[in-house]
Formats: structure tokens, sequence, C-alpha cells
């Protein structure tokens, strides 16, 4: 995230995710991945995406763009969690393409959470990788705070 945005650029705009972006949610998918060095396993991937362009109940995603262009994706799951007050969101997953990169990352965190706020949800969540530093300190700017709890996971299929 080191590109700075033209000053050209218009503000993100976000649309529904429907089953006619199951190829564009597959390559923004691909494409984070690539970036946060993970690993995309056809076998799980597939499957979830699949899921994702279906639009179930506990979810809210949109594909995020800038200039007519699709730029990147968010999900938002919910959840409950009795230590948060309720109605719980986790932003699972929070991607923008390089050229969309720089500068925006505040307006686009302050949407969601907004968002989040609408749908009623009492606390929000997300996770980041160790090494991704700036967007640790954008997260903590914007009120996120490490629980001092581990995210472990087990994978079930």
């Amino acid at each position: 995230m080191t590109q700075k945005n033209n000053e050209t650029k218009q503000p993100f705009t976000y649309r529904p995710i429907t089953p006619q972006d199951r190829s564009l949610m597959e390559e923004l998918v691909r494409a984070y991945y690539e970036f946060d060095g993970l690993t995309y396993k056809p076998e799980l991937h597939d499957p979830a995406i699949d899921q994702l362009v279906q639009g179930p109940d506990n979810i809210f995603a949109r594909i995020i763009q800038q200039d007519g262009a699709d730029v990147g994706y968010y999900v938002l799951t919910f959840g409950f969690s009795v230590y948060c007050g309720g109605k719980d969101g986790f932003i699972d997953e929070l991607f923008l393409k390089e050229e969309a990169r720089g500068g925006n990352g505040t307006s686009l965190l302050n949407t969601i959470i907004e968002k989040a706020r609408e749908l009623g949800l009492a606390s929000a969540h997300l996770e980041v990788t160790d090494q991704n530093v700036r967007a640790q300190a954008l997260y903590k700017k914007l009120g996120f705070t490490p629980t001092g709890h581990n995210f472990l996971t087990k994978i079930l299929n």
C-alpha cells in the first residue's frame, strides 16, 4: 500500500455482489491472497465464493468501485458475542487492487463501520497479518484494539 491515489480519483462507491460476479470475485480473492501471501485452494475457496455470490443472510458483502472500475471487495459476516455486547460483525475480507490503494483507507473503513452500526452490530472485529504494519496502524487509529486473545481456526470441511 505505497501508491498514493492521484487527485482525479473519485471516492469509492459500493455495489452488492451478485451471482454474475462469480469470476470477478475469484479474480479479486486470488489477488488478495497473493498480496497477503496466502495460498488459494480451489477445493476450499471455490465453494465459499459460490456461496458468497448467492448473498447469504449472515453476511453483508460489497464490490468496491472507483471511477467506474471494480477495484476491490469486502465481506462483513455476522455473529454474536456476549463479551462484546451482542450481535457482532467480523470484517472477514477487505481487499483493494494496487491502483486503488493509498489515501482512502480511512474513508473505506469508516464506511464499513457505519454500515455495521446501521445493521445493529454492537462490535466489529478484523484480523491483520503481523507483517502488515501499515494496516495495523490504520486500524488502531480507527479504534480497533488488540484483545490479547489469539484467533484460532479449524477448517471443518
